[in-house]
């Protein structure tokens, strides 16, 4: 069991708010939760994250503040290692059929239409019909982890439809067996290419109801502003500094400190639960003895 766990506190609003999502005791599917920094949103992801799994929900989590290049293909290849590579095949399939060579875009012959085919490196052109990639044990198909390599925008933009498709395809399979959630961190971190695939194709489908059973947090110093539109499925919070009860629990409790002065301690930090976290810190350090080395 992480930190996280062992130490939360508070937040009873946000958690029980979360628990009638999964429950889907409510129509809200997603949570904004807005707060500066330091005020325990990493702290409520990893506790929800931790409830899901003691509760056998599919969970993934996502943290924009690690130095992944985070697009669409991250996001999806994040979502499938997290939730079950084994329900995603068939995106996998889609991946490896439309990464790591040249692809380009052609015009059918007498169609009208638009044929996307796969260059390799000596100029061959081949079909890209999906093919049965590598099993890597118990039917989940290997994804070769390649990236996409494309002539032109369009093509770029052909194959970003192709695999955002056959993922929510896999999605939508799972969520009609049973409640998924997602827990997006640091959103203020986020890059423009995520955030745009975000909300033009994740949480618009959680909107116009095709996710009924897909529940997601964003946490975050910034996060999404919405209209009116999405006043039916959205939640918003924020974070507010501990009361005293809280610092007690905090410091004592889960902290196991004592012989501290908790009034001091509760007005230096305000309540503030990055400050709480540094002053526990230093206590605890202060309280251990030095080794006898001498």
């Amino acid at each position: 069991m992480t930190a996280y766990v062992d130490w939360f506190v508070d937040r009873e609003k946000q958690f029980q708010g979360f628990l009638k999502m999964v429950a889907r005791e409510t129509e809200k599917q997603v949570m904004l939760v807005q707060a500066p920094a330091e005020m325990g949103k990493t702290w409520l992801i990893q506790r929800l994250r931790h409830e899901c799994r003691s509760r056998g929900i599919p969970v993934a989590h996502f943290d924009f503040r690690d130095r992944r290049p985070w697009d669409y293909l991250t996001i999806v290849r994040q979502a499938r290692d997290q939730l079950g590579p084994a329900y995603f095949n068939p995106m996998t399939q889609v991946i490896n059929a439309s990464t790591g060579v040249n692809v380009q875009i052609t015009t059918g012959a007498g169609a009208g239409g638009v044929d996307l085919s796969i260059a390799e490196a000596g100029g061959q052109v081949v079909e890209s019909e999906i093919a049965v990639g590598d099993v890597a044990g118990r039917d989940i198909i290997k994804d070769n982890f390649f990236f996409v390599q494309a002539d032109s925008e369009t093509a770029r933009r052909t194959i970003e439809i192709r695999i955002t498709d056959a993922f929510f395809a896999c999605l939508e399979a799972l969520c009609r067996e049973q409640v998924v959630a997602f827990l997006f961190d640091s959103y203020e971190d986020v890059t423009e290419e995520a955030d745009r695939w975000l909300q033009a194709y994740l949480l618009a489908r959680v909107r116009d109801g095709l996710l009924p059973n897909l529940v997601i947090v964003l946490a975050g110093r910034e996060v999404p502003q919405f209209d009116t539109s999405w006043r039916h499925c959205l939640a918003r919070t924020g974070l507010h500094p501990f009361d005293k009860e809280d610092v007690v629990e905090y410091i004592v409790r889960k902290r196991g400190l004592t012989d501290l002065d908790l009034e001091t301690i509760y007005r230096t930090s305000g309540g503030h639960p990055g400050l709480l976290g540094k002053m526990a810190d230093i206590a605890a350090l202060e309280s251990e003895e030095d080794e006898d080395w001498l």
